[in-house]
């Protein structure tokens, strides 16, 4: 099992050849972001996008475009999503990040009937962390995707979470269904659902839940609050009644301690990386390589 960003990069620099395809990367963000990949051996790029833009990008950044940096012209932002989206989905790039471009454009070419990544599955965002108290990888989920999910939904985005955790190289999946209190309670509707999915379980994985985050992630914790089963103080999949509180929680992570993260959006035939402007370099990096060690895992 991978236990931390350090060992994800090293994975990810043993994994020769792998591909991001871009459409509009030719933002100074976006190539800036590519270029440190290309830097560090994490990964090469094909960017859908604007040559032109891409040239004044670089004088910006007072850089050349790496060999491995592949540039395709187009304008139309359309054209590029499904153009990049078509590289994934045909194999010549294992992985698919969005550009400067609109979302609802980049998510249309990624379910495209044609050249898409559809699987079935509900597309939702996951959030690998490793906080330096911690022994473990764990994934927050789904805090950029789903507003409110139901029952079903919530099943699907804890499996794609606990797909991402095994080809990390975790035994198990390990869920915790996340609320303020262990038991359910109907004035907490969150907890009556996660105990019903706690009840009916998922395939492959462990599951509890409702738990609090102290008793799905301290095994001391755990202990005193009487909690029994693998869950218990060992959750490395956690999940959040809804969007607002993945979102708090993992920027909470991101922006309050020095707590590594990277992330990505499950669901898709490939890893989507959908990086904000916002990010520090360090977090690209890490989605970016978390990203090519989902694509390469066997």
């Amino acid at each position: 099992m991978l236990t931390n960003f350090s060992e994800i990069r090293k994975a990810a620099r043993s994994l020769a050849g792998s591909i991001v395809a871009v459409p509009m990367g030719h933002d100074v963000s976006s190539l800036k972001a590519l270029i440190e990949a290309s830097d560090s051996r994490l990964a090469g790029s094909i960017i859908v996008g604007s040559e032109e833009e891409v040239k004044k990008s670089l004088a910006v950044l007072e850089r050349n475009l790496p060999d491995n940096i592949t540039v395709i012209n187009c304008e139309d932002s359309t054209e590029a999503a499904l153009k990049a989206v078509s590289f994934v989905s045909t194999g010549e790039a294992n992985m698919l990040m969005k550009g400067l471009i609109k979302t609802s454009i980049f998510l249309k070419a990624v379910l495209n009937k044609e050249v898409g990544l559809r699987t079935g599955r509900i597309l939702s965002h996951v959030a690998v962390v490793h906080a330096p108290r911690q022994d473990r990888l764990v994934a927050i989920t789904d805090g950029g995707m789903n507003i409110c999910p139901d029952k079903e939904e919530a099943k699907q985005i804890a499996s794609n979470a606990a797909d991402i955790m095994l080809k990390l190289g975790a035994d198990r999946a390990r869920i915790a269904f996340l609320a303020a209190v262990e038991v359910a309670n109907e004035k907490m509707p969150e907890t009556v659902l996660w105990a019903q999915i706690a009840e009916e379980g998922i395939e492959g994985a462990d599951v509890a839940g409702p738990v609090a985050v102290d008793g799905a992630m301290d095994p001391e914790a755990a202990v005193i609050k009487k909690m029994t089963g693998p869950v218990a103080g060992k959750a490395n999949v956690l999940v959040t009644p809804d969007i607002a509180c993945g979102n708090i929680f993992a920027k909470g992570f991101m922006y309050m301690t020095n707590t590594e993260v990277g992330g990505l959006i499950a669901g898709a035939a490939a890893p989507i990386v959908m990086l904000s402007r916002s990010d520090t370099a360090s977090t690209k990096l890490n989605s970016l390589a978390l990203g090519a060690v989902v694509a390469g895992s066997k």
